[in-house]
């Protein structure tokens, strides 16, 4: 090998270590932006006004930004909705890809490519993502799920850009990139990879977006004299119309299966239907998921009702994560930050509780 060779060989070595580098540089500046996002410095909905300074007063209620999901999960390619998503999401249309919450490849085939080829290359390349991937044909006039008995000349892969874990890295969207065009490749496609740079800076800025609205409301019945049964408790939730779930939980929903808000035990012991009789709790815990709740302001209304009834028929009092007792000017103060968020999602394009929110805060 010559000198020319050599010299050659290891400009391109040391070319590759400085992207290597400057790609890890960049996942753990994004890593550190993220972890300083996490640690909530927001104030209290009841601390006072947009602007007061925290610790003006003792909270009389409580607006709490959901914990990250743990690092490092993995979720398993979909060709349409998402497994992943909670049962009210897939109640409603399939959520297809879009600008706003996607970074989006398209594809194109010369001939029409089966729905099944496409599946089966996607398949293996498309393991391993923290966010979720879509891929979606376009027939009949619309984008659709891949069907594997369809056959399209136009498909486009789809990785999302943030969820509750955080924005995706700008390593994981070349990684998805790559992936794409192998995917393609098996079938007889070509893959055409927009801007990653546009797309990282999309990620991020969606990302600030979701911390600003990611709220979720949680006050406390809790008792003043004696524990509140469980056959009471029952009686009064399902006359509100709340349903006890699987996971021990109270739950009211809309006529398209969406969390409104829920009802659960004070200290997190799961509510049972075989031991409902027997039970008792010190205290209830009511919680609105702000950005997953369609048309928030009217659900918070309806838990707020529903806590002062509560209240009233257990002979309990209605206090925040302090203990200190929720006024009536408080609930006002919540409904105005309930309102404020719903007005910062629809600026977005993003309505609370639709197909797109319950992707993002999932």
């Amino acid at each position: 090998m010559s000198d020319l060779q050599l010299g050659l060989l290891a400009i391109g070595v040391f070319v590759v270590v400085v992207v290597l580098g400057y790609n890890k540089w960049q996942e753990a500046r994004y890593r550190r932006e993220a972890e300083r996002n996490l640690k909530s410095d927001h104030q209290d909905v009841l601390m006072g006004a947009p602007g007061a300074q925290p610790g003006a007063g003792p909270p009389q209620g409580q607006a709490r930004e959901r914990p990250p999901a743990p690092e490092g999960e993995r979720i398993e390619p979909t060709f349409g909705a998402s497994v992943a998503e909670a049962p009210e999401a897939m109640s409603e249309e399939t959520a297809s890809l879009t600008e706003a919450i996607d970074f989006i490849v398209p594809i194109e085939a010369g001939d029409e490519v089966a729905g099944e080829v496409m599946i089966a290359a996607s398949g293996p390349a498309f393991a391993g993502f923290s966010k979720q991937v879509r891929l979606e044909g376009y027939g009949g006039g619309r984008w659709e799920a891949l069907r594997p008995a369809g056959r399209y000349a136009r498909m486009r892969a789809g990785i999302q850009l943030a969820d509750r874990r955080g924005a995706v890295s700008a390593e994981e969207l070349a990684s998805f990139a790559a992936a794409v065009q192998q995917a393609a490749a098996g079938a007889g496609a070509l893959a055409s990879v927009p801007d990653r740079g546009e797309a990282t800076a999309r990620a991020r800025d969606l990302d600030r977006f979701c911390g600003e609205v990611d709220i979720v409301i949680a006050m406390h019945v809790v008792s003043t004299r004696t524990l509140f049964a469980g056959t009471k408790i029952r009686a009064l939730a399902e006359a509100a119309g709340l349903a006890l779930e699987e996971d021990g939980r109270f739950r009211r929903r809309d006529d398209r299966a969406r969390v409104l808000f829920e009802l659960g035990n004070m200290d997190r012991t799961p509510f049972r239907a075989e031991t409902m009789r027997s039970i008792s709790a010190a205290g209830l815990t009511l919680e609105l998921d702000v950005p997953r709740a369609p048309d928030a302001s009217r659900p918070f209304e309806q838990l707020r009702d529903f806590a002062r009834h509560l209240a009233q028929a257990l002979d309990g009092g209605i206090v925040d994560d302090n203990r200190a007792s929720v006024s009536a000017d408080a609930f006002e103060k919540i409904l105005a930050q309930v309102q404020a968020v719903q007005r910062t999602m629809a600026e977005r394009s993003i309505a609370p509780g639709g197909p797109g929110a319950l992707r993002l805060f999932s």
